[in-house]
């Protein structure tokens, strides 16, 4: 009796513990796949996002802004905003800088000598990583768009360079090195009419 209690006692801790393991296995698995399901709507998501700066930057424009590259006065915008943070009041063509502050971005105007908007640079939130600008990688950017046919380097950045339209060029600016295991995220867009940088 006590040895068919003692084999009872033993095929029930071995049963609990294939029940454990299982439902550990279950857990790990069901843990990865909302991981997996987590990074594919992200790169849902930011397909869809550089999508829409893509198709933005075909008629001048980038996320965020009215204005439109070539066209927008830097009057209008210091008629919405005030006077700028950095720059303005300058002859020549020059860069005008707005920063909100932390979590609200930051934009940038070329402007040439006749006050019109040659460059619209949007900076995206500094704060926050997992939505808008600073979302994106040069790996997202050419899995949606494929490679740029043209790529720069100025200073310490990368340039990636499309052309939406004939009248326009979008760029995906970011670092051209980043420490080893690091990713390098973009830094800001710009789309930039040529024509109008006279």
């Amino acid at each position: 009796m006590l040895n068919k209690s003692k084999h009872s006692y033993k095929l029930a801790a071995k049963l609990a513990l294939t029940g454990l393991i299982a439902v550990s296995s279950m857990t790990a698995i069901s843990h990865s796949n909302v991981h997996a399901a987590a990074a594919s709507a992200s790169a849902s998501t930011n397909a869809s996002y550089i999508k829409s700066i893509y198709k933005l930057a075909s008629v001048g424009k980038i996320p965020g802004l009215n204005a439109i590259a070539g066209k927008t006065p830097i009057s209008a915008v210091h008629y919405k905003w005030g006077e700028p943070d950095v720059g303005g009041d300058l002859k020549g063509n020059h860069y005008e800088i707005y920063n909100f502050g932390m979590g609200k971005g930051a934009f940038g105007f070329g402007v040439n000598k006749s006050g019109v908007i040659y460059d619209l640079r949007n900076f995206g939130t500094s704060i926050d990583r997992t939505g808008g600008i600073k979302s994106l990688t040069f790996a997202s950017v050419i899995k949606t768009l494929g490679m740029p046919k043209e790529v720069r380097f100025t200073g310490t950045d990368k340039i990636y360079v499309y052309h939406p339209s004939k009248a326009y060029e979008l760029k995906f600016v970011g670092p051209s090195k980043v420490a080893k295991g690091k990713i390098a995220h973009i830094d800001h867009i710009n789309v930039y009419s040529g024509k109008a940088n006279t």
